[in-house]
């Protein structure tokens, strides 16, 4: 499958300057498919070093030493690491924490070998009191589920995953290839973007298939949540994970999980979840200035789950909603609100996290609020979500006119790409353009 991170991983095995590099996502992403990927079209000797499926390989890092712990893994029936030609892969990398603490070493005594490190819980080994980030020796890049326009490509449509791409302001699809782009996102919306539905959808293309992988995704993990202990109650973890789901589009308060539990039984298990990549948390920012986290309130939040597919699945909601004339609307819109965060997230330049933010007018009765706001260039960009071709975009009209150093607005809606004064009006399924697009 092609995934948008191989030409960055591409690029960085080939930079004479590069660094190890720590691979961040949630389970099931294609972390390892990505790993393995480069290693064949680059043909690299691979070295796989999986520390949850062999834990005797923890003991290799009891020295920070890159030649010893080469050589402990040679011992360990490894094949022979050659700088400058062999990849390194430290997978689960997160059950082995010293191995995280090695790869400075690895920058400063071997930097012809390239090393990557990866895990599905790897956050919260980074989030450890005790451990102290090397900065400057380690790369990081993030993988989300599967975009739009890779699923395109895995179902073979490549022509319109090409054509979306490009800006569709200078470039709109042509009337069969908008009304094409629509019927696959409503495939899309369904499946969502987690590797294993979306091979089950090219593979089987029924419905049953797709579910079935999504509810061993969603039951995978479930069972994580053990992983999380001591740190919270996994009782707690699972209200969340199946509340998540139906607080999409909405403000996020601890009492919409357990309105009986108090926040600090409660907010560990959303950080828990946040630090996992199975939900995130949009939060309120001013936007008006970069970097917009400068004047971001953390008690006002939105929620959004890892995948639009798996939100479907554990809603138990049928592929025949999906198919309803107006697809923004279906869940009360919060499945357009879903892709289009999910859309933004997976688009976004993979070495850096990208930030997701909304908006809402701080005064009293104030209904005003902007589904999200992101750093597109030198300024914050406002996006809303509307539903249909219809719309008075008050609100965001109203974040234009009280941010006058923002220079225009997104609406992503149901219609062909309308350009008016300050607003461009973008079909939903051309999100993911939007990092790269200018005013």
């Amino acid at each position: 499958m092609f995934r948008q991170i191989d030409g960055f991983l591409q690029r960085w095995i080939a930079r004479a300057d590069r660094k190890p590099l720590l691979l961040r996502g949630a389970r099931q992403v294609g972390k390892t498919f990505a790993v393995r990927e480069l290693a064949r079209a680059r043909n690299v000797p691979l070295i796989e070093v999986n520390f949850e499926l062999q834990p005797e390989c923890k003991h290799a890092f009891t020295s920070m030493d890159p030649a010893q712990i080469l050589k402990a893994l040679e011992f360990l029936g490894f094949p022979k690491a050659e700088p400058g030609l062999s990849l390194l892969f430290l997978d689960e990398i997160q059950d082995c924490p010293q191995a995280i603490t090695a790869l400075r070493y690895f920058y400063e005594r071997t930097p012809q070998l390239a090393v990557i490190g990866s895990g599905s819980l790897l956050e919260f080994s980074l989030d450890q009191e005790s451990f102290s980030w090397p900065v400057g020796r380690i790369e990081s890049a993030w993988l989300f589920p599967m975009s739009l326009g890779e699923f395109l490509r895995a179902k073979g449509n490549t022509a319109l995953a090409e054509a979306i791409a490009v800006n569709p302001l200078h470039s709109p699809l042509p009337q069969i290839a908008h009304a094409q782009a629509v019927k696959e996102l409503r495939d899309y919306l369904f499946c969502g973007g987690m590797p294993q539905a979306v091979s089950a959808m090219t593979a089987a293309q029924d419905a049953e298939s797709v579910r079935r992988a999504q509810r061993g995704i969603l039951q995978t993990y479930r069972q994580d949540f053990y992983k999380y202990a001591p740190r919270i109650k996994a009782a707690m973890a699972e209200r969340l994970f199946l509340k998540a789901p139906g607080l999409v589009g909405g403000r996020f308060k601890f009492s919409h999980v357990d309105a009986e539990a108090r926040t600090a039984e409660i907010r560990p298990a959303v950080e828990a979840l946040e630090k996992a990549g199975v939900i995130r948390r949009v939060i309120h920012t001013s936007g008006q200035s970069l970097p917009l986290a400068v004047d971001a309130n953390e008690r006002i939040a939105k929620l959004v789950m890892l995948d639009v597919g798996l939100m479907h699945a554990s809603l138990q909601i049928d592929v025949q909603l999906v198919q309803e004339p107006d697809l923004l609307a279906v869940h009360r819109g919060a499945v357009a609100e879903q892709f289009a965060a999910q859309e933004l997230l997976a688009c976004a330049p993979p070495d850096r996290e990208p930030e997701l933010y909304f908006w809402a007018r701080e005064a009293l009765n104030s209904q005003a609020e902007v589904d999200y706001v992101i750093a597109a260039g030198a300024h914050p960009l406002p996006i809303e979500v509307k539903s249909g071709a219809s719309g008075t975009l008050k609100s965001l009209r109203l974040f234009l006119e009280s941010h006058p150093n923002c220079p225009w607005g997104v609406r992503l809606y149901g219609g062909q790409p309308i350009r008016e004064e300050k607003i461009s009006h973008l079909p939903l399924y051309a999100a993911g353009c939007l990092w790269g697009m200018n005013a």
